[in-house]
């Protein structure tokens, strides 16, 4: 009898509301924003001075995925994302005694894996939990340019290693439902080689020469990321 009643108790507190509060496994679809990424140019040539641009709007968006490890109050994740920026300007060339706009366009794409440890702090509750976190990276990508629609190709295949230190909070909205925020910073870089298959290019009858040369530019991620998400608890 002693024994049916412990086992009935059992299966009470585990089905109780305050116990599959804690969910295994955390499901999130979020959008990102970071504050800035740089571009150092012609960093494989030591003679020449090293320009770099800044980027200041990179959007991306991504899935993240969690799950409990040890305890209640630490998980372990993986997150993938996808950050594009594109930047649309003009340079004037000149030709039959006129001068040309010649549309440019330069960019990125970066597709971070990261692997992460979170602690969830003591003072946080079922329905609004706050962490810490960090972990590693691998980042890989290109750079993105054009010139008046002539594409420099990706020779390599740039890729790159980096930590990462964050902070955040859930906050649900029903049983299985929440919303995320974070605040992430990391500071990876990589290295995109691109050339121009072509030595010039025809922009509205004009002949436009590229330089053939190859070039080296240095894509890094050093801003800090906002992200907003929406969680589902498993």
């Amino acid at each position: 009898m002693n024994r049916s009643l412990t086992i009935g108790a059992l299966i009470f507190v585990l089905g109780s509301p305050l116990c599959s509060a804690r969910e295994n496994i955390s499901v999130a679809a979020k959008g990102s924003y970071t504050t800035s990424t740089r571009f150092l140019y012609n960093v494989d040539r030591p003679d020449v001075f090293i320009d770099d641009k800044y980027f200041s709007y990179n959007f991306g968006f991504g899935l993240d995925v969690r799950m409990l490890a040890f305890s209640d109050d630490i998980l372990i994740g993986i997150n993938v994302e996808k950050i594009k920026t594109l930047e649309q300007t003009t340079e004037t060339v000149y030709g039959n005694g006129l001068s040309y706009d010649i549309p440019v366009t330069e960019g990125f794409v970066v597709y971070p894996i990261e692997l992460s440890g979170y602690f969830v702090i003591p003072f946080s509750s079922d329905d609004a939990r706050v962490y810490l976190g960090g972990g590693i990276g691998w980042y890989f990508g290109e750079r993105i340019y054009s010139i008046a629609g002539a594409h420099a190709a990706t020779l390599n295949s740039p890729s790159g290693f980096g930590i990462h230190v964050l902070t955040g909070a859930d906050v649900r909205i029903t049983s299985t439902i929440a919303v995320r925020g974070e605040l992430k910073f990391r500071d990876p870089q990589f290295d995109s080689v691109n050339q121009f298959k072509e030595t010039s290019t025809t922009y509205n009858g004009l002949k436009v020469l590229l330089d053939p040369a190859t070039s080296t530019t240095r894509v890094n991620l050093n801003g800090i990321t906002y992200g907003l998400g929406l969680v589902v608890m498993l």
